[in-house]
């Protein structure tokens, strides 16, 4: 009996190095990227940070996205430790009516500088299951939130707001995105979970990789 146990217990043991063989295998970045056919050049518009030169991370994504609610902690904590010369921007994009209430609301909640609002709508619809598609929807929303409804709406509808959603709109055709989240490293590559196999983490690293790659280049 024991020299069964330890036969199983061997077995077990070399199992559970070929699944971390398999699983580091899987997580070749090398293999977990796409090129765009069209290089695109940075959008960062802020000339103080020397933004021509820096490496920008665009991700695509949106509030009713399971995976980029999913990925948002995890880049979150990868943002705080990447290098000064490394730059991340997410656009919101829409495909129809009710995802371009969400565009809107996203865009305009960075323009009155409060990104603590993301995090609590990404878990609002992700886990409390709710969502803004109405006016007055949005406006219980920034009611509970002590937010002045007629100068965030006001911004909200502004023309400013609407060319900034065509801009985001315009540039996510440009990169021909299908999906969501997809991230695109030094306007020449792109990435997201379903290119890494569904994997959060093979989607960083595969981030940090080409960030390199492009360094190499």
């Amino acid at each position: 009996m024991m020299k069964l146990y330890k036969k199983y217990q061997s077995l077990i043991k070399i199992s559970f190095f070929i699944i971390i063989f398999l699983i580091s295998n899987n997580c070749n970045s090398q293999n977990k990227y796409e090129i765009l056919k069209s290089k695109i050049e940075n959008i960062s518009q802020n000339s103080t940070d020397n933004s021509k030169s820096s490496i920008e991370i665009i991700e695509f994504l949106s509030y009713m996205c399971h995976h980029c609610t999913a990925i948002e902690n995890i880049l979150n904590q990868w943002q705080s430790s990447i290098p000064a010369d490394v730059i991340l921007i997410k656009i919101p994009i829409c495909s129809n009516k009710k995802s371009e209430v969400l565009q809107k609301l996203y865009l305009t909640i960075n323009e009155i500088n409060k990104p603590y609002l993301h995090c609590e709508l990404f878990h609002m619809f992700a886990k409390e299951k709710k969502s803004i598609t109405h006016i007055k929807d949005l406006n219980d929303w920034l009611i509970s939130k002590n937010i002045n409804v007629k100068e965030f709406l006001e911004l909200y509808n502004s023309f400013y707001i609407q060319s900034k959603s065509n801009r985001a709109n315009q540039l996510a055709k440009l990169c021909r995105i299908k999906g969501i989240p997809t991230f695109v490293v030094g306007g020449k590559y792109t990435t997201s979970p379903a290119i890494a196999g569904d994997e959060y983490e093979c989607t960083i690293n595969t981030i940090n990789y080409l960030i390199e790659k492009i360094r190499k280049e």
